[in-house]
């Protein structure tokens, strides 16, 4: 009797090690929340998944059944996935949508679950009742199967874009004066067509937004309808609206050495930030004027204007640039008045002083040679030249025996100029020069420097007076 009891133990114990060893990795269970439906209704079931894992798990529910029938959630996943904790449970509300259905009927369909890492597929069937409420079009259930696309996905709201709605009539009756609605936040129409037996019918719609439609994500919703009864529940498509950026040259302005250009900058986007720049160069910066006030870059050897671009509700920005010559023009013209002014009215005399020849004596300067030219820088002899120096009273003056320098005429006694020298010239022929000189001899050696007045020459020419004054010499110092 020990040895039986003994052996139901292991056997016991052998059947528990094989269980445990092939247990199901995941459970799965559906439990109907609405499984009776008009044919234009959606069931709803609940598909409990339970890990039986230590990990946690990504499962995927495989949806089965198209063209006939539609499974979704909400919001809508494509493929349909779930994160399931370890040791635990996620209940996901599916969403059964009859498409192509011809009678009223039961219907059986397999929802498949994969364990992703493992690779392994569980399946529940889901049972939906399909029930007829209000009469029947001809004997049949409306059954029309129904796509919508915005083409391109991305509109960039200049342009056109298109709706593409594809309809197949499932049947073999004849809907006239069908309803298609389409909505969206950008979109509101209505649109009536209608479909022969077993048809299927592509409609292609021809749209265009405001150009300044905001950069967004959109969801196109289309319904059709047989009067109040909507025969294809709603068809959805996703699409949005791209942002845009125009740069365009403002038109350009030019009057009188003064130019006037810019950029103007637009975009659907109020909330626009960017940058824009002009090449220039530094030389052209001299006349230059920006509005708003640009800066100046240097980028491989180049410079440029560069402006931040922020745009608000007006959604565009102008930047202005001003080349203005005519300063430059004004004063090139007043350095051409003041040259030709100068020509104009400058002595025809030239007359320079300067100083040979310092003796020094007892430390300090005994004697010096002053040297006074004399020239004709006109196009005309000029006659009749007096010309006069003097020096200060602690000088004397003697007459200079250089060869090739003229002789003063006289030397008088100034009780203020001190003493006066004069020479008279008779005549200078256009382009002649003298060289007049004389030695002036201090009276006491004289320490550091001292100042001596400009000479100045006159003469009259037809009846008008010149005056000219040499330049100032200092001696020593």
């Amino acid at each position: 009797m020990g040895k039986i009891i003994q052996f139901f133990i292991l056997a016991s114990i052998f059947l528990l090690a094989v269980h445990t060893a092939y247990a199901s990795s995941f459970d799965i269970n559906a439990t109907p929340v609405k499984d009776k439906i008009v044919v234009d209704d959606v069931a709803l079931f609940d598909i409990n998944i339970q890990n039986n894992l230590d990990t946690s798990e990504e499962f995927t529910i495989k949806k089965t059944g198209y063209p006939f029938w539609d499974m979704y959630t909400k919001p809508l996943q494509n493929p349909i996935t779930v994160i399931v904790p370890a040791k635990g449970n996620t209940i996901v509300p599916l969403y059964v949508a009859p498409l192509h259905i011809t009678s009223v009927d039961t219907y059986t369909l397999d929802v498949g679950v994969v364990l992703e890492r493992l690779n392994e597929e569980q399946k529940v069937p889901v049972i939906v009742g399909i029930i007829s409420t209000e009469p029947l079009i001809g004997g049949y259930i409306p059954t029309v199967l129904a796509t919508a696309s915005v083409v391109p996905e991305s509109i960039d709201p200049r342009n056109e874009f298109t709706i593409r709605i594809k309809l197949n009539n499932q049947n073999v009756i004849n809907y006239t004066n069908l309803t298609l609605k389409l909505e969206s936040n950008l979109i509101n129409d209505k649109l009536y067509y209608s479909l022969d037996p077993k048809e299927e019918k592509t409609i292609e719609i021809r749209k265009k937004l405001d150009s300044m439609t905001p950069p967004q994500q959109d969801r196109l919703t289309v319904t059709v309808l047989k009067g109040d009864r909507v025969i294809v529940g709603p068809t959805e498509s996703e699409f949005s609206v791209a942002e845009y950026v125009v740069k365009e040259d403002l038109k350009r302005e030019e009057l009188l050495l003064k130019t006037k250009s810019g950029i103007k900058i637009s975009s659907n986007n109020p909330d626009y930030t960017g940058t824009t720049r002009i090449e220039t160069s530094p030389l052209k910066n001299l006349f230059l004027t920006t509005s708003p006030r640009a800066r100046t870059v240097k980028e491989d050897d180049r410079y440029y204007l560069v402006w931040d671009i922020s745009l608000g509700s007006d959604r565009s920005m102008s930047v202005h640039v001003t080349e203005n010559y005519r300063p430059l023009v004004v004063i090139i013209v007043l350095i051409i008045v003041a040259v030709v002014l100068y020509f104009l009215f400058r002595s025809p005399l030239v007359v320079r002083k300067s100083i040979a020849n310092v003796g020094m004596s007892d430390g300090g300067i005994s004697e010096a040679k002053v040297v006074v030219r004399v020239k004709n820088r006109s196009a005309n002899q000029i006659a009749n030249i007096e010309v006069m120096d003097n020096v200060p009273h602690i000088a004397n003056v003697e007459k200079e025996l250089a060869i090739g320098s003229m002789q003063p005429h006289a030397i008088l006694q100034h009780p203020k100029k001190g003493i006066m020298i004069k020479w008279n010239i008779e005549s200078l022929e256009a382009g002649d020069e003298r060289v007049l000189s004389y030695k002036m001899r201090s009276r006491l050696s004289i320490l550091g420097e001292f100042n001596l007045p400009a000479a100045n020459a006159r003469a009259k020419i037809g009846n008008k007076v010149i005056i000219t004054n040499s330049n100032r010499v200092s001696v020593g110092g």
